[in-house]
């Protein structure tokens, strides 16, 4: 290993970690979600595919940590081909967590009309999905045109996208983050309006939001945040590239931890997750557990039997 790649040792193993349990903790979540038939709720499948992108987003430091231990490099261009799937997962999971948050959202403060977009569920779900697949699509399609072929990098995610496009993607992130904020702040406020018999009920969905709001703040926040630093302010590339790969450190964590979360806060995905390991489902959660989650505690829409 040459000798201007040993800062980044601490980084690249911290990153292998992430990368070994985000695979394994979002691969459990997409498997609880094709195994269990009750997770058939828009929100579910934009649940899931939020665990995909994560999924896709961590499984890219695999090739960071071999080509900084082997002291091999790659052009721009090879990088943005070989982790293609990692840009887009780090491309649509903010979009996509604003679907999330709008949907609770709809679902708070509109319930007649969210059950009447539920009896359309595939045509709400594709609406729901618009932003998140334009956004990454227009991403992807300009940096394409930008990828050199001649730079030599140490291939990691945010030298995956072409450097100005990158920028683009964290400037547009930074808004996405402040909206998805709003929206489940609002909700928040929306669900504390609900009578007090109802206040019982309604601590999974508070701390859920709670969660939400947390995770987006440590991880995307920061390290949007601190793209914007590197690529806004400091001229140096080389400088500005170890404050990008440093400034993953909150957004790794949350795309790694998303099992740990659903399982302590959501009766639902812990049970679901219990009967994926043949391990005996708690009372406790039979008796909070129903196919629309939050939403049907809260009798805001019919008994799930949507199928797609």
């Amino acid at each position: 290993m040459i000798d201007s790649n040993w800062p980044l040792v601490p980084i690249a193993l911290f990153y292998l970690v992430c990368a070994v349990v985000g695979i394994i903790g979002n691969g459990i979540m997409v498997m609880v979600f094709m195994k269990e038939s009750k997770f058939k709720l828009p929100v579910n499948y934009l649940i899931t595919l939020n665990c995909l992108a994560d999924l896709f987003h961590v499984s890219g430091h695999f090739v960071f940590n071999y080509q900084l231990v082997t002291d091999e490099t790659s052009s721009q261009a090879n990088c943005f081909f070989m982790l293609f799937h990692t840009v887009i997962g780090y491309c649509i999971s903010g979009p996509l967590l604003l679907a999330i948050g709008f949907d609770r959202l709809i679902a708070c403060r509109f319930p007649i009309n969210y059950r009447t977009l539920l009896s359309n569920g595939t045509l709400y779900l594709c609406a729901q999905l618009l932003f998140p697949v334009a956004f990454t699509t227009v991403l992807i399609g300009y940096g394409s045109q930008l990828i050199d072929f001649n730079t030599q990098i140490v291939c990691m995610a945010p030298l995956a996208l072409p450097r100005q496009a990158f920028g683009y993607f964290t400037y547009a992130s930074n808004v996405i983050n402040v909206a998805i904020v709003i929206v489940y702040i609002y909700s928040y406020v929306v669900l504390r309006g609900y009578k007090e018999r109802d206040a019982r009920r309604m601590k999974y969905v508070f701390k859920s939001i709670s969660f939400t709001v947390v995770i987006v703040l440590v991880g995307w926040t920061t390290v949007t945040i601190g793209n914007t630093v590197a690529i806004g302010l400091i001229e140096n590339q080389r400088i500005s590239e170890i404050v990008s790969i440093h400034a993953g450190l909150g957004v790794n964590i949350s795309c790694s931890v998303n099992v740990f979360v659903f399982y302590a806060i959501n009766s639902e995905y812990r049970s679901g997750i219990r009967r994926l390991f043949g391990l005996t489902v708690q009372s406790s959660d039979i008796s909070k557990s129903d196919p629309s989650g939050t939403t049907k505690r809260m009798s805001l829409v019919a008994p799930a039997t949507l199928q797609f």
